[in-house]
């Protein structure tokens, strides 16, 4: 992995297939692409973007975010290509606790690719290695196994189900709860 910075400041990682870099407004197609998807929606706890407007107003909310706390949210580009295929990011950085969450989403018609655990890798050591923590968590609704599989080739261990613990499309839910911790993880 490679970290360069873009001319806001904003880190940006580039890996063997992946370029990840700041979402701008200019992504609101592939935003509302992503985001709008029922395939992808079908384990997020959100309404669709549906909209141009909503893709610009997650946008704008994404880059406040990195902003006021330095949560980044990074935009996946294939090498060299200029279309946005996915996003991936850090969020609810605990400073005190020393951990944050992770994320990420691929546009449906690029799955099983290992893109996913490409870029999640590489916000994994960003985060290991900028933010100071301790311990990088995900969570994913139980069914949602190519999110389980990402997670443990990254080398997550499963720590727990939340039973019924998220209402999602009319239904209570289990979540799945995965843990990596800083001695598990591998700087190469």
């Amino acid at each position: 992995m490679t970290l360069t910075a873009d001319s806001a400041g904003f880190p940006t990682l580039t890996t063997e297939r992946l370029h990840l870099r700041q979402i701008t407004q200019g992504d609101a197609e592939a935003i509302k692409a992503i985001f709008g998807s029922p395939d992808v929606l079908r384990f997020l706890n959100q309404p669709p973007v549906d909209t141009l407007a909503k893709a610009i107003d997650l946008i704008d909310w994404l880059n406040g975010c990195y902003r006021d706390r330095q949560e980044p949210q990074w935009g996946i580009m294939l090498r060299g290509e200029d279309r946005l295929v996915g996003t991936c990011g850090a969020y609810r950085w605990e400073r005190a606790d020393r951990h944050v969450d992770i994320g990420f989403h691929i546009l449906p018609a690029l799955w099983r690719k290992g893109y996913a655990t490409e870029a999640a890798r590489a916000i994994i050591g960003w985060c290991f290695e900028h933010l100071d923590v301790h311990r990088i968590q995900a969570d994913c609704t139980a069914g949602n196994i190519a999110s389980e599989r990402t997670l443990l080739k990254c080398g997550f261990k499963l720590e727990g189900i939340w039973r019924e613990s998220c209402w999602e499309h009319n239904r209570f839910v289990d979540i799945k709860q995965f843990g990596l911790l800083r001695q598990e993880y591998s700087f190469e």
